[in-house]
């Protein structure tokens, strides 16, 4: 299949195509094209029905200094109606580091290329709004993920244009009035012709608002109380994760993934170290991979509680808020036993899992899924008819099938809008394609279909992690890689080779193959993708990080359109975002 799709691409563009790299154990392909051609290689992988490339996955960068070409950017590509995937990467050099727009084939472009340019200074021509996403608009020290770009940074502060006070403003001001500086940013320069005055007004919400889900400034653009425009302002809680991995080895990047999600700090950990375990190709044993399943459903459950809790107290339902934070409890206990951390968790490893599953913690499990699919009653008869519930959720914040894919949605955004795709289906891991369950799809892609997305989902994860709990068999739970992976504790305390090989692997770290690849996970909140540049050495010489946060960001402004500032909250809550994952 893949000789196939590359056997037709370089037909179509004999001279554009400079080569393609087939990764066949992997699963994998990558397309090297022109600069130049990148928008019409767009426009037929997009377009042609045999390559219907039509969800925009990811957009990236990497950094080879030495080169030529120094700058390459990456674009990850799905196709939904023929499940595959496709990497299309482009050199530019560095005195003129410019290569087409593609926001004109995916609008969920426009993020993803505001980031390229925001980290890697790489010119986007024909972007309708290409400025700074994560830094400062007036951040001028340079583009932190470029290779000569510090780890510690550089010393820089913020510039503000001086307004003055009304106590401090000029003789000829005279009570009452305001300076001209001051008025602009607030008040629309046209104004309607007629009798009535008509404004515009910007409206700040955030970055201390309680119900942005964290750090998080959107400017509102208001015709009364009605959106024009809502522009969202990342970036406050940026902590440059990516460029810390390139220091770090591999088995030490783990924890960081616990603070990106950190309300699913599991469903990060997984996703990292399946996205290793991929670039090393090491098979996991069967037992570890029930235990990753069942923990990575807790995880789920633990993370749409939390969702439908805190939307919920947006909304005005106190009630739900405390019901749900009690289950929470309950399998954040079960989280503390096994693992000994509630909420930034570090349990999963490269090859397996951290300690085994004990039989009174299958127990307790047992014991919560008995009465768990009755408390998910509990909440929808709460709000699932209440008329203000239904008033705020029904027809608010509707976005089709085919604008979600266009953005890049994934998750139970994406499936609220009735889109089929899910990664545990589509690309199996785990043990999921050994246990029954179902993908809840939504009809209309308004805010209360997610509601109830995330409420099935809940359903299915207990259907789930009833079948491992049953199905689980005896064996180990870690692989038996020694190059890779350090041995059991009890030989490191007892042997001295073991002793050896432990202190080797944690001093110096493991050399994996040189090489790239990109590893998606279902996470709660969506597709949360590890795309990996591996040149040898024990760091990753590029981790690009896809945050499903940060993706969904990207359709705010389409989806709050037309609706009221009240609304706002609820369109925040319908994505679920968590601002340490967007910002990375």
């Amino acid at each position: 299949m893949l000789q196939a799709l590359a056997d037709r691409l370089v037909k179509q563009f004999p001279d554009a195509v400079l080569s393609v790299d087939l990764d066949t154990g992997r699963g994998e392909m990558a397309a090297q094209v022109r600069a130049t051609d990148m928008l019409a290689v767009a426009r037929y992988l997009h377009d042609a029905p045999e390559m219907a490339f039509n969800h925009i996955t990811d957009i990236c960068s990497a950094d080879y200094p030495a080169d030529q070409t120094r700058f390459e950017v990456i674009y990850h590509l799905l196709s939904l109606p023929h499940g595959r995937r496709i990497r299309v990467k482009a050199r530019v050099t560095e005195d003129n580091p410019s290569i087409p727009s593609v926001t004109s084939v995916w609008r969920g472009a426009e993020f993803l290329e505001r980031e390229v340019f925001d980290m890697m200074g790489i010119i986007f021509t024909g972007h309708p709004d290409l400025r700074r996403i994560l830094m400062p608009e007036d951040y001028a020290e340079g583009y932190p993920l470029r290779k000569d770009f510090p780890t510690e940074g550089r010393g820089w502060r913020s510039q503000f244009d001086f307004i003055p006070r009304l106590d401090e403003a000029p003789e000829e001001m005279t009570d009452g009035e305001y300076s001209e500086t001051e008025k602009k940013p607030f008040i629309s320069t046209d104004v309607a012709p007629g009798s009535r005055r008509r404004e515009e007004l910007l409206l700040n919400m955030g970055p201390q608002h309680p119900s942005t889900h964290g750090v998080l400034r959107v400017v509102l653009e208001l015709d009364g109380e009605r959106i024009v425009k809502a522009t969202p302002d990342l970036g406050y809680l940026h902590r440059g994760v990516e460029k810390l991995a390139e220091g770090l080895a591999y088995m030490q990047i783990i924890p960081h993934t616990d603070r990106l999600d950190y309300v699913c700090a599991m469903a990060n950990n997984y996703a990292y170290v399946r996205a290793v375990e991929k670039l090393l190709d090491i098979t996991v044993p069967e037992r570890a991979e029930y235990i990753r399943t069942l923990v990575a459903e807790m995880q789920r459950i633990i993370g749409h509680l939390f969702w439908l809790g805190t939307q919920a107290l947006d909304i005005g339902a106190m009630t739900v808020f405390f019901w749900t934070f009690r289950e929470r409890e309950i399998l954040l206990d079960l989280f503390e036993q096994l693992c000994g951390a509630r909420l930034t968790l570090n349990y999963y490893r490269i090859g397996g899992v951290d300690s085994d599953f004990t039989p009174e913690l299958v127990q307790r499990l047992r014991t919560f899924l008995s009465t768990f699919p009755q408390r998910v009653s509990e909440y929808d008869s709460l709000i699932a008819s209440n008329r203000i519930w239904v008033g705020r959720t029904k027809n608010v914040a509707v976005i089709s099938g085919e604008d979600a894919i266009n953005f890049g949605l994934t998750g139970p955004t994406l499936r609220g809008s009735g889109v089929n795709y899910d990664i545990r289906k589509l690309e199996p891991y785990g043990v999921y394609d050994k246990v029954e369950w179902d993908v809840p799809l939504g009809k209309h892609g308004d805010t209360y279909d997610r509601y109830w997305v995330r409420m099935e989902e809940m359903r299915q994860s207990a259907r789930i992690i009833a079948q491992c709990l049953d199905q689980m068999p005896e064996g180990p739970i870690m692989a038996d890689v020694p190059q890779y992976i350090p041995p059991p504790k009890q030989q490191v305390m007892r042997d001295m080779e073991s002793l050896i090989h432990h202190f080797i692997i944690f001093t110096q770290g493991f050399k994996p193959p040189k090489g790239e690849t990109y590893c998606a996970t279902e996470a709660p909140k969506g597709e949360l993708g590890f795309f990996i540049i591996s040149d040898g050495s024990p760091r990753p010489y590029r981790l690009k990080i896809r945050s499903p946060s940060f993706i969904h960001m990207g359709a705010f402004d389409h989806m709050a359109r037309g609706y009221l500032i009240s609304d706002i909250i609820t369109i925040f809550g319908s994505y679920d975002i968590v601002m340490g994952e967007c910002d990375r």
